[in-house]
This record gives structure tokens, C-alpha cells and sequence, in this order.
């Protein structure tokens, strides 16, 4: 993707330096998306088009240019026009004078979509049944922005907005908000952008169109649908558009800089001058937003102009994919990154290339019939790209790595052979980085020929290697610069210290009292690692009130670990010193494993139901590993006593190996690994023998998720809003 902001290029071609045309000047203010870009692009409306099903919106196409007349009529000629751009037509040449309405009159390219929809509903006959009608559009738009505000993607003057209009009933406009509303609050978490906040955008003093009175019955109604939203919200004086006051949604990029992105306008105006009208009986009370059963009322039937409703819920799509490209740098979740699969060839033999090439299309989602090509299905497919370059094999897999790749697929003579990929799933941001020991990778075997290809050994052991679970942890969390390769086996990149990763959660713990709700030392040793090594341990049982019968295994081990660390939390506060200050925060954690009959397990109290259940584990092959952690941290506004609890439950789906003997199972758990390892369950330490593959989070066996476990630290710690007290009251 390129934006505006490019330098001029000098490249040297044959001892001579050329000078390339800078392409902002052919351009300024539009950018250019690159494929990539465009992938993003895509799947960021596409995902809206998905939510239009929920929400009762209908995706339309209007032009791109339209009549001087019609934005007359619209008011934007009058109010709007130094950011429009005026277009002349066939006819209407030179700087002729008193043009007519008619072929030789100017015309304007659009800057928004709500004169095309007016016309859209002023098409045919409405009836008050037909209500709300709730028109989508992604066109493209252009405004005249000042050159010295244009910004990257940020400001543009050529950009599309996620652009819908609801014509709705006067007693709708409540609920039409609060849907929308809720659509907001439902694209910010899928995207993990926020915190944001809303702001209320009144009447300007001067270009305005409509009455004063008429301003001010939309600007309590926007009052009234925030209120009745329970988020918190500012008043922006004098802010709101030409047509009608505005909820404005203003979210923050990662350098702290405020962006207005999505936005809720009421207006009241542009139905009157477009003559929009529907049907309805009692049209006076209608016109009100009021309701009767007066069967005399009723028997009068007619017109009543409609409320128009703008609303955008990312607002500039180009705008939130510089939020997304900050946010996410480079880590993006898997549907929304443009470089999902790449399919990487040991050499550049036929069979191998046809053969990734099969693969590629089977992958992307495109099918090969009888030897005839079958169109791509109508939903949106995988991106999958080959790298059948001549270049060692290492160099092509760090290159896919530095490139963000989320999937990495290598393919040699044996895999065609076999009909087999060997796949590296450790990008995924739900995989746990030392999951790659696990993967059918430590079993593959890829057949090299000439200089340039590395042996299987080489290739296998590649991908094996992973970062520590910790660091992952930590670049995720920004803490540590993200890096192309992997490290080298045996090195140790983390510095040593008390607090070796630079998290805020664990910068603000520094010195607290932290508790471990847990019998595990296991546990107590990852939260070592990532700099909470002043950690008390307070061993704690299950409660006995608890039933695993009735509750099932979700809740169950829920409601076990709330229930062991509000003990603790209770205990420790019971039995503080005044020279002993509260604990800052509790953790406890709890894991289950369910066979696949049902049965919740429980752990082994001795060495022979120890091997027992490994054994009866291996037999049955496939179980399910459950494992609940909660954070407690007490409330730091004395006005808001109490305490703040999150909690997380991640489920883990176990697939054991079946050739693994029963002398290898006894000798194991008679060693003392088996039994710390992990908790009793012994499934840790054996993990690289007894399980053939996790689906889901290794750590979530091991009985403590390191990045939920972070994420709901930082949640408990960190995240504490304060109370809003009115002045006024007592």
C-alpha cells in the first residue's frame, strides 16, 4: 500500500542517476493501494457486509458525480462548497455566465452519499410499514481538503466511508441509535481498537440549515440515546455538521494522537428537501413520534417526512487501516492479514512446483474437477502465495517469517510424493510459540538436491525452533522488539534481572505483594520467569460444594478458581499485619481434563493412579484439557472500594499417541519430574511423547495460559475506571 507520503527515488541505472516523478504531485491526497492494501481493504468491508445481515442494512452503488442542482437543493453548494470539487461537463466549457439547470450546468463530485440515498427512497411510495429502510455504501468519496492537512491515510482527499443512512420513524430514532450504538462497540472489539470515547457535536453557530427549535429536539434526542447507552460521553460545542448534530467516536492511535473515526448524525433536514415522505395514519402524531388508539385518529391516513439517520461505523476506511497498521504492527490476526498461507518449495523441480500449485488452489479455496477449473467460492477465501525462488530454504523461511506470514508450508520430492505439506503454525497469535515441537514438522523428511537445498534434518529442526513462551508474551505486549528469525537454540535473549520484560502491569506491580493461589510450583515458575519473582504461593484445595455433574466442565473449573482466590484474597486479608500491607493483586488458576466420554478427571494421589490415568489417556486417545485463571486486584479509588476480578476459560483439544508403551508411561512417573511437572497430571513432561498434537494453547495443558494470564493482570490492574459522582448530590 502507498500513501502520499513517498520521497523522490534515485535509482542508478547503467552509472547514470535518474530522476523519477515524484508521484504525490500526479496524486496528492489519493492514495494508492498496492495488493496487499487492497486484501486489507477488502476484508475490512467485507466484514462489514457480514454484520449488514444482523443489522437490517441493504448495500447499494450510487454515482460519483452528480448535478450542480442537486447539491443546491441539498444545501452543500451553499455550505459545503470550498470542500467540494466542481466538475464541468459537456457544454459547460469557459467561465460562461448564468448557467441553467440542464446538460451545459456544472457539475460536483460527491463528498457524501446521502443525497444519492434520498433519491434511492424517493423512488417509489413508502408506507410507515416499510420502516426503518437502512441503506449501506462503500463508494468512493472526495473532498478538497486543505493541502497542509492532508496526512498519509489519516486525511485524504479521495477515500471511501463505510457510509449508511437510516430512514426511520420519529418513534424509532431511540432504538435505530442504540443498534448502532451497539454495531460500534461490536467492530472496536473485533478489531481490539479502544479505548474510545463518544462525543456529542451541537449546532455550529453560523451555516446551519433548519430552525433552532428543530436543532435542539435532535440534539436531545442524541442526549437521550447516549444516556440510555451507559458509556460516557462529551459535549463538543459548536462541532456538529451543517444538517444536524453528531455522536462522534474518537479513539486514539498508539502514539496517544485523538482520531475522529466512526460517527451518528441525526438530521431532520434533508428529508424536507428532497420531499421524502411515507404514508402513515395519524400523520400529526406521527410527525411527533407519538403513538394512539383513537380508531378516529387512525381512520386519517397521510404524508409524514422521515428522520434520516448518517452513520459510519469505521468512518474512513483508509483512516482505520493507519489505526490497524499502528495497532497491530505486523501481528495481525489471521483473517485480517493480508499474507495468511505462503507454500515455500525445497528446489524448483516440476512435480514440487505443480504440486504447491495444487495445493495452493485447493487452500485459497478454488477446486480442480475432472481437470476443469471451478469458480472461487462466494465467500471470502485464504490468500496463499508460493516462494519458488532458487535461494536456500532457511533464508526463504526467514524471509516468510520477517514478511509476518501467519501459516508456512514447505513442500519437497517426498511431500508431493506423499501428498503431504509440512506446516508451522507457531504465528498464529492463539498458538503458543513452543507448540512447533508438536507439529508433524518433528517427523518430516524433505529430500534435497544440488547446493542450494538444505537436508530434512536441517529443514525439521528450522522450524522446530521456537521463541520461549515468555518472550512471545512480551513482544506481543511491546516490550521487546519483534524479530524476522528465529533464535538461535541454546542462546538467551532476555536480560537478566528482577524485572526483565518492560510490561506496565508488571513495572506497576514492582515491589506489591502478589499472591499465587496454587499448589503448583510449575505455575509459580512461569510467573517467575516473566519478572513476578517476589511471588507468594498459598496453596489452595478445590471446594467441596462444587458439582461436576450439574455445573459441566466449563463452569466448574470457572467456578473452582473464583472460588480459590477469593479464599486466598479473604484469608490474606484476615490475617494482614498492619506492618504487612493487602496483597496488589491474586492469581489462581485451575485445569480439568475431560475424557471423551464426559468424565471430568481427577488428579492422581498415587504413583499407581498416576500411571492408571496416563495409560487410560493414551487408550482413548482424544480428550479435552479445560483451564480457568482469574486475577483479583483490589480497587485503588477509595470511592469505588471492592476489588476488580477478570477471568478467562481456554479449552484445549489433546490428541494422544497411541505407540507409547507402557514401560516408557511407568518409568517416567516414578521419576520426580513427573509429578511437578504439572500439577499432578504428569501430561507436561510427557507432552513430546504422549501427546500427538494439542488444538488450541500448550501453556492451557501445562495449567497456566501466559498471555490470557497477562492479559487479565493487566485487565484487574490497569483498566480501573473511576466512578462519576455527581457534585450535586448529598
Amino acid at each position: 500500500m502507498a500513501t502520499a507520503q513517498h520521497a523522490s527515488l534515485q535509482p542508478q541505472f547503467r552509472g547514470q542517476t535518474v530522476q523519477l516523478r515524484r508521484p504525490q504531485t500526479l496524486r496528492p491526497g489519493s492514495p494508492l493501494f498496492l495488493p496487499n492494501g487492497a486484501k486489507m481493504f477488502n476484508k475490512l468491508t467485507n466484514f462489514l457486509r457480514t454484520q449488514y445481515v444482523d443489522f437490517g442494512f441493504e448495500e447499494v452503488i450510487t454515482p460519483t458525480i452528480y448535478k450542480k442542482s442537486l447539491w443546491e437543493k441539498s444545501g452543500h453548494w451553499e455550505n459545503y462548497a470550498e470542500d467540494m470539487y466542481a466538475v464541468t461537463g459537456r457544454g459547460a466549457s469557459g467561465e460562461k455566465e448564468g448557467r441553467q439547470a440542464g446538460e451545459d450546468e456544472e457539475y460536483g463530485l460527491k463528498p457524501m452519499n446521502c443525497p444519492g440515498h434520498c433519491l434511492i427512497f424517493a423512488s417509489k411510495k413508502r408506507s410507515y410499514r416499510d420502516l426503518p429502510i437502512r441503506y449501506a455504501d462503500f463508494s468512493p468519496l472526495h473532498r478538497n481538503e486543505v493541502h497542509g492537512a492532508l496526512s498519509g491515510l489519516t486525511r485524504v482527499r479521495r477515500f471511501h466511508q463505510d457510509d449508511g443512512h437510516i430512514f426511520c420513524r420519529p418513534s424509532q430514532i431511540q432504538e435505530e441509535i442504540s443498534r448502532t450504538l451497539e454495531f460500534v462497540q461490536l467492530a472496536y472489539k473485533t478489531f481490539g481498537l479502544g479505548p474510545y470515547r463518544l462525543a456529542l457535536s451541537t449546532r455550529p453557530v453560523d451555516h446551519f440549515i433548519g430552525t433552532v427549535e428543530e436543532w435542539d429536539n435532535a440534539e436531545a434526542a442524541l442526549r437521550k440515546s447516549l444516556v440510555i447507552s451507559g458509556q460516557r460521553w462529551t459535549v463538543n460545542d459548536g462541532d456538529g455538521a451543517f444538517y444536524g448534530p453528531k455522536i462522534d467516536v474518537i479513539l486514539k492511535d498508539s502514539d496517544g494522537k485523538e482520531h475522529q473515526t466512526a460517527t451518528i448524525q441525526l438530521d431532520f433536514q434533508l428529508p424536507k428537501r428532497f420531499e421524502l415522505e411515507y404514508q402513515a395514519p395519524a400523520p400529526e402524531l406521527e410527525s411527533r413520534g407519538r403513538a394512539t388508539t383513537d380508531p378516529g385518529l387512525l381512520e386519517v391516513e397521510g404524508p409524514v417526512t422521515p428522520v434520516l439517520i448518517h452513520r459510519a461505523v469505521l468512518g474512513s476506511v483508509e483512516r482505520i487501516m493507519a489505526l490497524l497498521i499502528e495497532h497491530y504492527n505486523g501481528h495481525w490476526p489471521f483473517w485480517l492479514n493480508p499474507r495468511q498461507v505462503i507454500i515455500i518449495t525445497v528446489n524448483d523441480s516440476q512435480p514440487v512446483i505443480d504440486f504447491a500449485e495444487n495445493c495452493q488452489k485447493i487452500i485459497s479455496g478454488m477446486r480442480q474437477l475432472r481437470g476443469q477449473k471451478t469458480a472461487i467460492p462466494p465467500y471470502e477465501h485464504i490468500s496463499v502465495d508460493i516462494d519458488a525462488s532458487p535461494r536456500f530454504l532457511t533464508k526463504k523461511i526467514a524471509d516468510a517469517k520477517r514478511k509476518r506470514y501467519a501459516v508456512i508450508a514447505v513442500v519437497g520430492n517426498r511431500e508431493a510424493a506423499a501428498n503431504r505439506l509440512i506446516i508451522d503454525f507457531t504465528a498464529f497469535p492463539d498458538f503458543e510459540t513452543n507448540l512447533g515441537k508438536h507439529l508433524a514438522v518433528r517427523h518430516a523428511s524433505v529430500t534435497s538436491e544440488g547446493s542450494k537445498s538444505e537436508s530434512a534434518d536441517e529443514a525439521g529442526e528450522y522450524l522446530k525452533i521456537a521463541l520461549p513462551t515468555y518472550e512471545a508474551a512480551a513482544t506481543q505486549h511491546g516490550a521487546l522488539p519483534s524479530r524476522s528469525g528465529p533464535p538461535t537454540p541454546g542462546s538467551n535473549p532476555l536480560p537478566r534481572g528482577p524485572f526483565p520484560l518492560n510490561i506496565p502491569v508488571l513495572n506497576q506491580l514492582r515491589g506489591k505483594r502478589v499472591i499465587l493461589a496454587s499448589a503448583s510450583p510449575r505455575r509459580k515458575q512461569i510467573l517467575s520467569t516473566i519478572g513476578l519473582q517476589n511471588l507468594e504461593i498459598t496453596p489452595s484445595t478445590k471446594p467441596e460444594n462444587l458439582s461436576k455433574e450439574e455445573l459441566g466442565p466449563f463452569d466448574y473449573v470457572l467456578q473452582t478458581a473464583v472460588q480459590k482466590c477469593l479464599d486466598v484474597y479473604t484469608v490474606a486479608l484476615e490475617n494482614s499485619l498492619k506492618s504487612i500491607p493487602d496483597p496488589a493483586l491474586v492469581i489462581s488458576a485451575d485445569t480439568v481434563i475431560v475424557t471423551n466420554t464426559g468424565r471430568i478427571l481427577e488428579k492422581p494421589r498415587s504413583e499407581k493412579d498416576h500411571i492408571g490415568m496416563l495409560k487410560m489417556l493414551r487408550d482413548q486417545k482424544v480428550h479435552k484439557c479445560y483451564t480457568a485463571v482469574v486475577a483479583l486486584a483490589p480497587r485503588e479509588d477509595a470511592r469505588a472500594p471492592g476489588y476488580n476480578i477478570e477471568t478467562t476459560v481456554e479449552e484445549t483439544k489433546v490428541i494422544f499417541a497411541a505407540d507409547v508403551s507402557d514401560e516408557l508411561i511407568e518409568a517416567y512417573v516414578k521419576t520426580r519430574e513427573g509429578v511437578d511437572k504439572a500439577g499432578g497430571y504428569g501430561l507436561q513432561g510427557m507432552g513430546s511423547l504422549l501427546v500427538e498434537r494439542i488444538e488450541g494453547s500448550w501453556d492451557n495443558v501445562v495449567g497456566l495460559p501466559l498471555r490470557a494470564t497477562l492479559a487479565l493482570i493487566e485487565k484487574a490492574v490497569l483498566n480501573q475506571e473511576d466512578l462519576e459522582i455527581d457534585e450535586d448530590e448529598d
